[in-house]
């Protein structure tokens, strides 16, 4: 354990974070890690520090997956968005997340806020990591679902 995690570990118990022990059922999986982001951004953690006590967390057959992918991943470099995707291979069926790759592709603002959309957009971009890989990608991709007049405004004001 690195130096100066135990005071992060500890304070992140305080907030009672639930364990996970590796359910199928995805809706468990996506609560889990919906609570622990919650923490980790209410304590401003790094992702270093999100991994660990997200790893912490885990019990029975999730602990067992998790031995797995520290023999198979460098966790000195692992970002927090890299645990999620791994975590969301193992967790989520495969008709599971079809239906949220659909999801995020034919994602538009339509009605909703932008807030909302980008809600939206955050929660199911972490389903489709192929469909926008980089960064531009990613900002091309959300500016396609936003409202016309929006975008424009948009490109207008970073021109």
């Amino acid at each position: 354990m690195a130096y100066g995690f135990e005071p992060v570990y500890e304070h992140f118990r305080k907030h009672t974070p639930p364990s996970f022990e590796g359910k199928a059922d995805p809706m468990v999986a996506e609560d889990w890690l919906k609570s622990l982001e919650a923490i980790f951004d209410h304590m401003e953690l790094n992702d270093h520090q999100r991994v660990s006590c997200a790893a912490h967390l885990l019990k029975l057959d999730a602990r067992v997956w998790w031995d797995v992918v520290k023999q198979t991943r460098d966790l000195n470099t692992m970002t927090w968005i890299d645990f999620v995707h791994a975590f969301g291979r193992k967790y989520y069926s495969a008709s599971v997340l079809a239906t949220k790759v659909d999801d995020f592709v034919t994602l538009v603002q339509g009605n909703q806020s932008i807030a909302d959309y980008a809600k939206k957009f955050d929660r199911l971009d972490r389903f489709a990591p192929k469909i926008v890989p980089t960064e531009a990608m990613w900002v091309q991709r959300f500016m396609r679902g936003i409202e016309p007049m929006i975008s424009r405004d948009v490109k207008m004001t970073s021109a």
